[in-house]
């Protein structure tokens, strides 16, 4: 007899059967493992599917045909063949449970598209993005964010991110990519550093304590690079401070423990409210961009964001110049 009709629930439902759900599907894990056998032929094969022992499908379907009160498969020494009730039992059960599968998959992307994901890096989620979420929260109270902070190049596809704010010395390998602004970077400090010398010219920082970034930061963002620049020997590591975060690297240098190589937009605030002071008129690098990612296809939300971040981005080149 037929219970219920995948296909269509609104037709040909036993509603009695559907009240007493808990009692009629507590051999679920058993058809999932009958399933599994079925497609397989073969016991060994579906318990390595499933991750379990053959021992462990092999109770079960002894307990589902137990509970059925007839056999579903013919045993052999390599292979299991389906009975006639075997057989009638597949035809149901199977389309049914991916039926079952592909609801959940559907209502979990529904669940997922309710919220826009972002990732981008920790320090520019600490000193760009997060301090004026406020503004995007208070024009569009309908749009929930779901931000992702890493510093790993995530798999957008993968973890299921719609929007990326990506620094990248190229433009990043998706459709829908801006360049929003350049990083620049040049020596900041603090106004409760002691310093050794008049720090007049860049050769004075090589008796300074400086800062000095480790760990996965590019040759670009690091001290020797600059002092290259400059065309004076770098000096080691060892003569300051080593952080491997560009966040621990900003903190120190307002604490007054020594002189960054740190860049705009990210230290902006900062130098806006005199936490840090930059030495001004040593040479500044011009380095890569930092890129807007739109990864959806014609997500609403999405291109609300983006117009959004574009608009921010602007503002702040207008500020810096």
């Amino acid at each position: 007899m037929r219970i219920v009709k995948f296909q269509n629930p609104k037709q040909n439902v036993n509603h009695s059967v559907m009240a007493n759900l808990r009692k009629t599907l507590t051999k679920l894990p058993h058809l999932i493992t009958f399933e599994a056998a079925c497609r397989h032929n073969n016991f060994t094969r579906a318990a390595e599917y499933l991750g379990v022992t053959r021992v462990s499908v092999s109770r079960q379907i002894a307990e589902l045909e137990e509970a059925l009160g007839t056999k579903l498969f013919y045993r052999d020494h390599r292979k299991v063949t389906l009975t006639q009730a075997g057989r009638a039992l597949e035809t149901e059960v199977s389309p049914a449970l991916h039926q079952i599968a592909e609801a959940l998959l559907n209502a979990a992307a529904r669940a997922s598209d309710t919220r826009l994901t972002v990732t981008t890096t920790s320090a520019f989620a600490t000193y760009w993005l997060m301090p004026r979420l406020v503004d995007f929260s208070n024009q569009h109270p309908d749009i929930e964010l779901n931000l992702v902070v890493s510093d790993r190049k995530l798999d957008l596809e993968a973890e299921g991110i719609d929007v990326a704010i990506r620094y990248s010395k190229t433009p990043p390998n998706w459709e829908n990519v801006t360049p929003l602004l350049q990083e620049r970077v040049f020596p900041v400090y603090s106004p409760i550093y002691r310093a050794r010398t008049g720090m007049e010219t860049p050769e004075d920082l090589l008796n300074e304590n400086l800062l000095h970034l480790s760990g996965i930061y590019r040759p670009g963002a690091r001290w020797p690079n600059w002092f290259r620049n400059c065309e004076i020997p770098p000096p080691p590591e060892s003569s300051g401070v080593v952080l491997n975060t560009y966040i621990n690297m900003l903190q120190a240098a307002i604490a007054g423990q020594g002189i960054a190589l740190a860049g705009n937009p990210l230290v902006d605030p900062y130098l806006s409210d005199g936490s840090l002071r930059k030495l001004e008129g040593f040479p500044e690098i011009e380095r890569d961009f930092f890129y807007l990612i739109d990864a959806t296809e014609n997500r609403k939300d999405a291109a609300t964001f983006c117009d959004w971040v574009r608009d921010q981005a602007s503002i702040t080149s207008q500020a810096a110049e």
